[in-house]
């Protein structure tokens, strides 16, 4: 109700809420829900079907914020308010306001937006009433939550078996969204699921203990959302490449996933490409680099001496990257300082370990421009690259992480990263001491810290007077350090 009333600004605005009908109506569900009746009146259409559609998640559930805004957008929820505008934005505005008028609670942030997020109970059985004849639920002991022709379809609780799939509420081939939630038991999926989801816009299956991708999933043409994590099959087949339509492939823990389908660049709508923890796919077909959609790409493997990244050259609506180095490799034909929104990548370093060096495919290479996280992880040099601390990083990093890093003792310069807002050293084995050169030892500083600062020489206290250490920084992390392994800075 609060949330409701901080959008009226006057006497009478107010008076309106409390002369609404939705008080004197009687039916059941309103008299449970008022309150909630009157918030959700006020929203869009577009925010109440994006709203109603979270009855599709469990109770209780933790929701990623990304994977629900691509949810929104595969059902095609999500309108664009001007041509040209990013329908991930788009949505992540829908998000916002939703979460200001309190339907969604423990809000996590990722940075400076909410990553995660969960529905009250009470909110999440508002929900369902509100779809309660397209949403269909069934689990393993006999509870469900019926509709006459459901539309989207969510199997999940312990013990689901096969026979539940033969269930005759449900019209598999009307179905517009799949989901199987293994909370506990494994959903075990029959073969001719796939032969009969006609209609789907979205399949999820993460970790339902597939050993194979049968090729009837080429008959899906209407598919948007493909979610097949966590599973153990070896190969994809090709004909995953007929889905044209094909928005997000989530492929994250698949462990044993050794390639993919040649024909990749068929996929020619693939923004999302989630790939997190597909060690085993070590060799990336040259067709990923025609996918000029594409918008995330969450695991890329470049092998020592080879021409691996230069498939990322016309990448250019890139905004999260996460790389994997295996030695020297030729940062320039990935032509990175050409992608400006890019926001968001990983460097992993697999060097060996006698490598102490900066290595100079590192220190040469023209980072993306308009970067606001970045993680450094294995950096194996003695010093950090000197391009972090450039104007354009030092302006709009917001988000630094510096993990295992072996050889870095000191950290001089990342004082100039005025927009940086966290900053995470973790396992730095030989960085013992700060030192008054990450605090940048400014004028203000000495004038605040006097007395601290009266052992230093007339030399060491020669330092900028314009320049602030640090001037944005909320949170520093030092994480795996050995006690006592920071000393007197």
């Amino acid at each position: 109700m609060g949330s409701l009333l901080r959008f009226k600004d006057t006497v009478q605005q107010w008076q309106n809420v409390l002369d609404s009908e939705i008080w004197q109506l009687e039916e059941a569900a309103v008299e449970l829900f008022p309150h909630l009746y009157l918030s959700y009146n006020e929203l869009s259409p577009e925010l109440k079907r994006c709203f109603s559609y979270c009855a599709v998640w469990p109770k209780d559930c933790v929701i990623n914020v990304e994977d629900l805004i691509r949810l929104w957008i595969a059902q095609g929820y999500v309108r664009p308010g001007r041509r040209g505008e990013r329908l991930e934005l788009v949505g992540r505005e829908y998000f916002n306001n939703l979460a200001m008028r309190s339907f969604f609670q423990n809000l996590g942030k990722y940075g400076h937006e909410y990553g995660e997020c969960k529905m009250h109970d009470i909110v999440h059985d508002f929900a369902q009433f509100l779809t309660k004849n397209e949403c269909h639920t069934l689990d393993g002991i006999g509870r469900n939550s019926s509709s006459e022709r459901p539309r989207h379809l969510t199997i999940w609780e312990e013990g689901t078996e096969e026979e539940m799939f033969s269930s005759p509420v449900v019209d598999f081939g009307r179905l517009r969204s799949f989901f199987a939630f293994g909370r506990i038991g494994r959903v075990i999926v029959p073969q001719n699921l796939f032969c009969s989801l006609k209609c789907a816009r979205t399949l999820a299956l993460s970790g339902c203990g597939l050993a194979e991708i049968p090729t009837e999933i080429g008959r899906l043409i209407h598919l948007r959302h493909l979610d097949l994590s966590d599973n153990p099959f070896i190969t994809m087949p090709e004909a995953i490449c007929d889905l044209y339509y094909l928005e997000t492939l989530n492929i994250s823990f698949c462990g044993k996933l050794s390639c993919l389908p040649e024909r990749i660049d068929d996929l020619v709508h693939l923004r999302h490409l989630q790939n997190v923890a597909t060690d085993e796919l070590r060799q990336i077909p040259q067709g990923l680099g025609k996918l000029t959609s594409l918008c995330s790409l969450t695991q890329f493997i470049a092998r020592c001496n080879s021409d691996d990244l230069a498939i990322l050259k016309d990448l250019n609506q890139l905004e999260i990257l996460n790389l994997e180095i295996e030695g020297e490799v030729d940062f320039g034909s990935a032509e990175l300082g050409k992608k400006v929104n890019m926001r968001d990548m990983s460097l992993l370093s697999r060097f060996e370990a006698h490598f102490i060096e900066t290595p100079s495919c590192i220190e040469t290479m023209e980072p993306p421009p308009n970067l606001e996280k970045l993680e450094l992880d294995g950096y194996p040099g003695a010093q950090l690259p000197s391009w972090l601390v450039t104007k354009s990083h030092a302006d709009n990093l917001t988000r630094l992480v510096i993990a295992r890093a072996r050889n870095i003792s000191s950290l001089p310069a990342l004082w100039k990263l005025s927009s940086l807002e966290v900053l995470v050293l973790e396992e730095a084995e030989k960085l013992e001491c700060l030192g008054k050169e990450f605090f940048g030892v400014t004028k203000a500083l000495h004038e605040n810290s006097r007395d601290a600062l009266d052992t230093l020489s007339d030399s060491e206290s020669s330092f900028s007077a314009e320049a602030v250490a640090f001037p944005n920084l909320r949170k520093l992390y030092f994480r795996r350090f050995k006690i006592g392994q920071i000393g007197k800075t």
